[in-house]
């Protein structure tokens, strides 16, 4: 029994290995047992119902002066993004999203763009990120996960490690809740580090395209960085502050500023 368990973990490590694939960006090794374009179809629900539930509440403000505001600014973030992924011969991972911006009313600090290119705001993190280039970048952070394919990374991750937890507990005499069964929030998932680093650079290089000054990351950081967790935001539980970030942000500054077209 031993035997079938270690070969069944080791198919499953090989099958890991065959779908390892390479971040855009960086050119970190990726987990990739799913398509980009898979996971934006089933994540359309999710951010379809997030969007009729704040219309139907009349929470949905995109008529006002900063749904606009932030529909403008989404126009030009994407527009670089097409531009960027086109020039590095990347277009594939942009030809199929559909750009969709929604500005969501509530007090939470919180923004995210889910595959497939739909983005929403919450008007409290407004405040926080005060201007344009604030926004700008927020949204290029966001859409750089996107655009790494971590979505679709941490997915794998999960359903590799439900599948071994699946085995081991079958073979253990345990019952084990496979993590695919648990499914997958799109709109709070708590990124790692790496992925975190790969999606500021992103930001920073789209809001440069775009026309804004990519020093407003590091102001926007900063200001985050004196904020707390203590009024539960998703944002902020999901997107730690540190140090260590603010400075990777500075060294990344000399590159971001080659793209920045005032």
């Amino acid at each position: 029994m031993k035997r079938i368990l270690k070969i069944l973990v080791l198919g499953i490590l090989g099958l890991i290995l065959m779908n390892c694939t390479t971040a855009p960006l960086t050119g970190r090794s990726q987990l990739k047992l799913v398509d980009d374009q898979e996971l934006a179809t089933s994540s359309e629900s999710q951010y379809r119902q997030l969007i009729n539930g704040a219309r139907s509440k009349g929470l949905l403000v995109n008529s006002t002066p900063d749904g606009q505001r932030l529909s403008a600014i989404g126009s030009r973030i994407s527009k670089a993004v097409e531009t960027f992924m086109y020039n590095n011969d990347m277009g594939d991972k942009v030809k199929n999203l559909r750009w969709e911006y929604n500005l969501i009313k509530s007090n939470d600090i919180n923004a995210f763009a889910m595959p497939g290119g739909k983005i929403a705001f919450y008007t409290g993190i407004l405040p926080v990120l005060q201007t344009d280039a604030g926004i700008a970048y927020v949204m290029g952070h966001e859409i750089g996960h996107v655009i790494g394919g971590h979505h679709a990374e941490i997915y794998s991750q999960q359903v590799a490690a439900g599948g071994i937890a699946a085995i081991t507990g079958i073979f253990g005499g345990n019952t084990v809740s496979s993590l695919v069964s648990d499914g997958l929030s799109i709109t709070l998932l708590k990124f790692n580090r790496d992925q975190e680093y790969e999606a500021d650079k992103y930001g920073m290089i789209f809001m440069a395209m775009a026309g804004y000054n990519p020093e407003e990351a590091i102001k926007v950081e900063e200001r985050m960085g004196k904020l707390t967790n203590s009024n539960g935001s998703d944002f902020l539980s999901t997107h730690p502050r540190s140090m260590r970030r603010i400075e990777e942000l500075k060294k990344f500054l000399p590159e971001a500023m080659k793209y920045y077209r005032r």
